[in-house]
């Protein structure tokens, strides 16, 4: 009777060991975690955004461009910029600046002003960035305070270049008043052309500044209209059009003309063809909007669709 109770002790004993065993075994398993890496992705992201931030350092680059509050920047908070800075898009930049700027509200208009006077590219040499505008309706700025399209600069490093196609529309209202020499609607304009742009009731405040631009070199305009008034000139003539070209003769205006009246109250009317071509040579625009050459331009086409 001992005996076999100290045999069912024993194995009893056996099997309570036995199952200690696979209680320890099944402890060791791995067993996956998915708030482990929920955790990590999140740690990851957390990193990123910071780098992101702390890349700009008050300059604006390629890089960072599109991830730094147009309002943060040092343009942003230039008193000519006050007015138009909370209306910049930079999802509209991104989809067009590889692309045409296609202008149909104020808010477009700001878009571009802030994008030509702010994105580090350069507007000359081989590897130039080149901007094409499609202005697709009338705008009236209503008298805010505007900046020019392009700022002046030894190497045209925030000038507008590129293709400004106005179809005939009007920008009217806009007051662009600034404490920098030779401003106008375009502060710098080089190596472009420019068609069918049409401003009324325009205000330029600025030292040696030109209703139609600041500073312009090797630039075509067509059928180009200003009416408004301009501040600060001594010169009653060519400032009007623009007080600083490096080469006038490189500068075209076919069917242009100009109402401009100056700081003195002296108004000034002139229809303007300078510089025309050659019989044997023309200009896409004008092949495309006056084909009769009768100084009657005809939009409806799409320039950049041709």
């Amino acid at each position: 009777m001992k005996k076999t109770t100290l045999i069912s002790v024993i194995l009893a004993s056996v099997v309570v060991l036995g199952a200690c065993g696979d209680k320890k075994e099944t402890k060791t398993e791995p067993t996956p975690t998915p708030v482990t890496s929920v955790s990590v992705e999140t740690e990851e992201s957390e990193v990123e955004e910071v780098v992101e931030v702390a890349e700009y350092n008050g300059e604006l680059t390629v890089d960072n461009y599109f991830d730094v509050n147009p309002a943060d920047t040092e343009w942003g908070k230039l008193e000519e910029a006050k007015d138009l800075i909370d209306l910049v898009d930079l999802d509209y930049i991104k989809e067009s600046k590889d692309d045409v700027f296609k202008i149909d509200s104020v808010e477009d208009f700001a878009s571009l002003t802030y994008f030509i006077n702010t994105y580090p590219a350069p507007r000359t040499g081989d590897d130039k960035m080149f901007i094409k505008v499609d202005l697709l309706c009338d705008l009236d700025i209503n008298g805010a305070n505007w900046a020019p399209l392009g700022t002046y600069t030894d190497d045209h490093s925030r000038a507008f270049a590129g293709i400004f196609a106005g179809n005939g529309h009007i920008i009217k209202n806009i007051y662009i008043d600034s404490d920098d020499d030779q401003i106008g609607f375009f502060g710098d304009i080089v190596g472009s052309t420019v068609c069918g742009l049409r401003l009324e009731e325009a205000y330029v405040y600025g030292k040696n500044s030109g209703m139609i631009a600041g500073h312009v070199d090797d630039t075509r305009f067509f059928d180009c209209h200003v009416q408004g008034y301009l501040s600060d000139s001594s010169d009653i003539e060519a400032v009007f059009l623009f007080p600083s070209a490096v080469d006038p003769g490189n500068n075209r205006f076919i069917c242009c003309s100009m109402d401009i009246t100056n700081g003195d109250g002296f108004n000034y009317k002139e229809e303007i063809n300078e510089n025309l071509y050659p019989e044997n040579q023309g200009n896409a625009f004008i092949d495309l909007y006056d084909p009769d050459g009768d100084g009657v331009y005809e939009y409806g086409a799409d320039y950049f669709e041709q």
